[in-house]
């Protein structure tokens, strides 16, 4: 029997499947005004410019005013990413959110950059994986639009450490190394051959307790106390030769699985932009990969170590200054508390 729905429907053309994958569309980022020298914290507790600047390769920090929180600085780079990719507020359907440093313990920072920027109604994620958080967010963005469930992605990286540090002799390791900031990109679909091309992460809890701040904590009844304070158990705290060990021999592996997956050669890459902890890490990871020094950027000298946000204000930082250029193959890598770790890799 004829049947015109069945004729029709046989005359249906194939779907067509598109591959896309995410471009970064524009990038932002911004630093508080106050400059902290290491002159300045030599005032506050036993350390030096000399020693800072040898140990760390910092010169100065920002840190923000009080009343002023990460998603304070989460919107303005946001604000500046948008408008470089030509975007409004309203062209936004995904928030994702990289702090350890979030305003309120909730909720996180993501609603509040939401608010903020009156992006009403769409899904902001909070991401809680210290230095590599903006990676993982990255990682989660780009297969957002991968699926095709979103079309244009902010993420983001904040962090204000300077009101949880030890301004004490006992907290002057951890005091030195931090800096308050954030960056931000736009992510959209593309299918050319430009955009993120990969990304690698991973995570090991073994060493957990080697790198972290253990309060306040859910674990303790109540979850602050007054001996908490006094114990120093609500600032960061790390042994600093195990992480120095494992962050440069971490991030170091993940680059060379990321070339090792494209088939490139770490002489091929115009650009490294490694997370902003140690210029002594930075160095050392540099020489793992053979690549010098002149292709792998660092500011920690200005800013010390933001944390997730460190590589997209590095990245913003040298797309502005146009010395990122198009067709530029750039690898970032980071490495923080978890142990977490991770690499991406991107076609400018």
């Amino acid at each position: 029997m004829y049947s015109p729905i069945g004729r029709a429907i046989t005359r249906i053309a194939p779907t067509i499947v598109r591959h896309y994958h995410s471009l970064i569309t524009g990038t932002g980022s911004y630093l508080p005004p106050n400059i902290v020298a290491n002159s300045d914290l030599a005032k506050k507790f036993n350390t030096s410019d000399e020693w800072i600047r040898k140990k760390t390769g910092i010169q100065a920090r920002r840190y923000v005013d009080e009343g002023v929180g990460s998603s304070d600085l989460a919107v303005e780079a946001s604000r500046k990413a948008l408008h470089a990719a030509g975007k409004k507020a309203g062209d936004v359907d995904c928030i994702l959110a990289a702090t350890s440093t979030p305003d309120f313990n909730s909720p996180g920072i993501g609603v509040l950059i939401q608010q903020k920027l009156a992006c009403h109604r769409v899904p902001a994620y909070d991401i809680h994986n210290t230095s590599p958080g903006f990676l993982f967010a990255l990682e989660l963005g780009d297969s957002l639009i991968r699926c095709g469930k979103y079309q244009c992605v902010l993420v983001v990286g904040a962090e204000v450490h300077s009101t949880g540090l030890d301004f004490t002799d006992r907290g002057r390791l951890m005091t030195v190394i931090f800096g308050d900031g954030a960056g931000a990109v736009v992510l959209e679909p593309t299918e050319g051959n430009h955009g993120l091309l990969s990304t690698r992460l991973h995570s090991d809890g073994f060493f957990y307790d080697k790198l972290w701040c253990e309060g306040p904590s859910s674990l303790k009844h109540p979850r602050l106390t007054s001996r908490m304070i006094d114990e120093g158990k609500i600032f960061p705290t790390m042994e600093g030769s195990l992480v120095f060990e494992n962050a440069v021999n971490l991030m170091s592996l993940v680059c060379e699985e990321i070339l090792v997956e494209k088939n490139i050669s770490a002489q091929e890459l115009q650009h490294v932009l490694p997370h902003q902890a140690n210029l002594r890490v930075i160095e050392a990871v540099a020489e793992r990969l053979n690549v010098p020094m002149t292709k792998v950027h660092h500011n920690i000298e200005h800013y010390g170590n933001t944390s997730s946000a460190s590589i997209p204000i590095l990245l913003d930082e040298k797309v502005r200054s146009k010395v990122i250029q198009e067709g530029d193959l750039i690898l970032m890598t980071s490495f923080g508390s978890g142990f977490s770790w991770g690499g991406g890799l991107i076609r400018w």
